[in-house]
């Protein structure tokens, strides 16, 4: 259990440099920026395309639907990667999704810091504000057209930092908390 939870940690570590780092070039760059990440996502859609269809392709019993789906997957990415200019509000919808998720793991972070230490609060706050960003991020191509990458980015700073803070703090709160099972009243 003890090293699921190392494991969740380091990946939210990860994301969260890439976070701050996507962050930090929307702030500097805001319009290559934006070209550059629809490109990346755009590039990642067709690579997961492509290894569906070689997958299947490789595997002996020879799926038609599944390689379908992957022509139709790498299609997407191909025109996500051509086409930046008109994929641009699905970014903040991405990126808002992604926000959301991961304010929803670091609430629950917050509650496992509450049970461990009880100084949960700054943890759940934080994830709050992340939860508030990701929702506007989700409804700002629809409400607010003219919202800039400026704007993504120093969210995208925020939920970095924020998420490096809770995987701390509750690395912190299980360095304190013993593994335990239950033995039968024999065994003691």
């Amino acid at each position: 259990m003890k090293e699921k939870m190392k494991d969740n940690r380091i990946s939210q570590i990860v994301i969260a440099m890439v976070a701050i780092f996507l962050g930090v070039l929307c702030i500097a760059k805001p319009d290559s920026a934006a070209d550059l990440i629809v490109r990346i996502i755009g590039i990642a859609i067709l690579v997961v395309g492509i290894v569906m269809i070689v997958s299947k392709l490789a595997d002996e019993t020879l799926r038609i639907p599944a390689i379908v789906l992957g022509a139709i997957i790498a299609a997407i990415g191909i025109f996500i990667f051509t086409h930046p200019g008109q994929t641009l509000s699905l970014i903040f919808i991405v990126f808002g999704v992604l926000m959301i998720a991961d304010a929803i793991q670091e609430m629950t972070a917050s509650m496992a810091i509450k049970a461990a230490t009880g100084a949960w609060l700054p943890s759940f706050i934080l994830a709050m504000i992340s939860l508030i960003f990701g929702i506007i991020c989700v409804l700002a191509p629809h409400f607010i057209p003219d919202l800039s990458f400026v704007v993504i980015g120093i969210m995208l700073v925020y939920d970095g930092v924020t998420s490096i803070y809770s995987a701390i703090k509750a690395n912190r709160a299980e360095k304190g908390v013993v593994d335990s099972h239950i033995v039968d009243e024999k065994d003691i």
